[in-house]
């Protein structure tokens, strides 16, 4: 595995978890896309779990430590529609409220604490068109603020909650 990403779980005011978009990078395929704080390993990470915390503190601002990793959940590849395919490695982290992000603008533009509720709104899951994408592929996606979380973000969300992703219609 080359990659790790926070999966991180307030528990107050409501269930929520967080995601970042990305800043806008002309070189990244996934620019301007939801996604979980992570990144690559460095060869300074003694470990995945370490990869994932320094990630969350270097795009969000936000220090956690070990204590805090509830579950490894089972890696995932990323990059399969892009073309850069990648191992990623995510690891649940709860917290007892919400944190506010202090964000670097070269990694991430925006940020949301969103609902599980919400996310649990199968009404709200349909196949979209992916912007930055020149082909007319469709992904099982959630809208989120006008732009769509997809990819291998919306299929962690969606193992972690136990949400069916849409059939295609």
């Amino acid at each position: 595995m080359e990659a790790a990403v926070a999966v991180l779980l307030a528990k107050h005011p409501v269930e929520s978890i967080l995601l970042i978009r990305r800043a806008t990078n002309p070189a990244d395929p996934w620019s301007g896309h939801w996604s979980f704080p992570g990144g690559r390993r460095d060869v300074s990470d003694p470990d995945l779990v370490t990869t994932a915390l320094r990630e969350l503190n270097e795009e969000c601002g936000i220090l956690l430590d070990r204590t805090q990793l509830t579950r490894e959940l089972p890696p995932s590849h990323a990059g399969r529609s892009a073309g850069n395919i990648i191992e990623v490695a995510p690891y649940l982290f709860e917290v007892m409220e919400q944190v506010e992000a202090n964000l670097n603008a070269a990694e991430a533009d925006d940020y949301v604490w969103i609902p599980v509720a919400l996310l649990a709104d199968r009404s709200r899951h349909k196949w979209q068109r992916i912007p930055g994408f020149a082909n007319p592929t469709m992904f099982p996606a959630l809208d989120l603020k006008g732009t769509p979380l997809w990819g291998f973000t919306y299929r962690v969300l969606c193992d972690l909650l136990g949400i069916e992703m849409p059939g295609k219609s």
